[in-house]
C-alpha cells in the first residue's frame, strides 16, 4: 500500500512545485508591468498634463484645482486651428523637417558607408572633425551666418534653416551610421560581389536593407532636431510670418500682459502629433528591418 502510493505523492509533489513555480513567475510578470506602467506615467506625466489641461477652460486651467477637468470644451482648439495662423506653421514644420531628414538620411548613409568600409587616412582625419565640429556651438556662428545668407538672398526663404538643421545633424548621425555599418559583416558584400555585383549595387542591395533600423534611429533624430529647434527658426524664419514654424508660433501664445495658457496647452498636444506619428511608423519599420536582417544574416 506504502509502497503504490509514494510514486503519486512524489508526482503530486512535483506539480505542485511547478505550480508554484508558475504562480511566482505570473506573480513577477505583473509585478513588472505594474512598474514600468507606474514608470511609464512618472516620465510622461508633462505630456499627459499638457493634453488634459487643453480641453479646460482658461479660468479652470489657472485655477487647477483638480488633476481631472470638471468641464471638457474645444474651445482651445477652435481658437488655436480657427484663429491662429497654426495650420500653417504645422505645414511648414512638417515640410522643413521632412526635407532636412531626407538629405541627412542620404548623406550621413553614404559618410558612415564610406567611414566603415573604407580605412583611409582621409577618412580618420574625416570622423576625427566630426567630432570637433560638434564642440563649437551653432550660436557662435549666428551672425555671420546671417550676413552669408543675406548676401546671397535666402534669408526670406526655407533654405537657411533647411541648411543648417542639415548641417547640425549630419555629424552625429554620420557616427551612427558607422557604427550600425560597422556591425554589417562584410562577407555578406563580398558574396555579393562575387555574383557579379558592383560595389555601389552591393551596397545598395545588401546593406541597404539590412541597415532599417540604423536609418530609422537616424530619421527619428534628424527630425526631431529640425521640428523642435527654436534658436535657428527665430534668426532665420521669423520673418516673413509665412515662414514660421510651430517653435516659433507658440511664442507667440506668451503676450505682454497675458498669456493664453489653454491655446497653448491645445498647440501643444497637436504639435506632438507629428513626432509621435513618425515613431509609432518607424517603430514597426525598426521590427521589419531587424526580422529581415536576422534572415538575411
Amino acid at each position: 500500500m506504502s509502497t503504490s502510493t509514494m510514486p503519486a505523492t512524489a508526482a503530486g509533489t512535483v506539480v505542485d512545485t511547478h505550480r508554484a513555480r508558475a504562480n511566482r513567475r505570473r506573480v513577477l510578470t505583473w509585478g513588472k508591468a505594474v512598474v514600468l506602467l507606474l514608470v511609464m506615467l512618472v516620465i510622461n506625466m508633462p505630456l499627459i498634463l499638457t493634453a488634459v489641461n487643453s480641453f479646460r477652460p482658461r479660468l479652470d486651467i489657472m485655477a487647477g484645482s483638480t488633476l481631472m477637468p470638471e468641464r471638457v470644451t474645444l474651445d482651445n482648439y477652435r481658437a488655436v486651428i480657427g484663429t491662429t495662423h497654426y495650420p500653417e506653421w504645422f505645414l511648414n514644420s512638417v515640410w522643413v523637417s521632412l526635407v532636412a531628414t531626407a538629405v541627412v538620411l542620404v548623406a550621413s548613409g553614404l559618410a558612415g558607408y564610406s567611414l566603415s568600409r573604407y580605412r583611409t587616412r582621409v577618412n580618420s582625419v574625416y570622423s576625427n572633425m566630426l567630432m570637433v565640429f560638434q564642440l563649437f556651438p551653432l550660436v557662435l556662428s549666428i551672425v555671420g551666418l546671417m550676413v552669408l545668407f543675406v548676401s546671397v538672398g535666402l534669408t526670406k526663404t526655407f533654405v537657411p534653416a533647411i541648411v543648417l538643421y542639415i548641417v547640425m545633424a549630419l555629424p552625429f548621425c554620420t557616427w551612427m551610421f558607422k557604427g550600425f555599418f560597422d556591425s554589417i559583416p562584410r562577407e555578406l558584400e563580398e558574396a555579393a560581389r562575387v555574383d557579379g555585383c558592383s560595389s555601389f549595387r552591393a551596397m545598395i542591395s545588401v546593406v541597404v536593407p539590412l541597415a532599417g533600423p540604423g536609418a530609422a534611429a537616424v530619421a527619428i533624430y534628424a527630425f526631431l532636431l529640425a521640428y523642435n529647434e527654436y534658436m535657428v527658426a527665430s534668426a532665420f524664419l521669423k520673418n516673413p510670418a509665412s515662414l514660421n514654424t510651430i517653435s516659433i508660433g507658440l511664442r507667440s501664445f506668451f503676450q505682454q500682459n497675458t498669456t493664453e495658457w489653454g491655446q497653448m496647452l491645445a498647440a501643444s498636444t497637436l504639435a506632438v502629433l507629428p513626432p509621435l506619428v513618425l515613431f509609432l511608423l518607424v517603430q514597426k519599420w525598426m521590427i521589419r528591418g531587424m526580422a529581415a536582417g536576422a534572415v538575411k544574416g
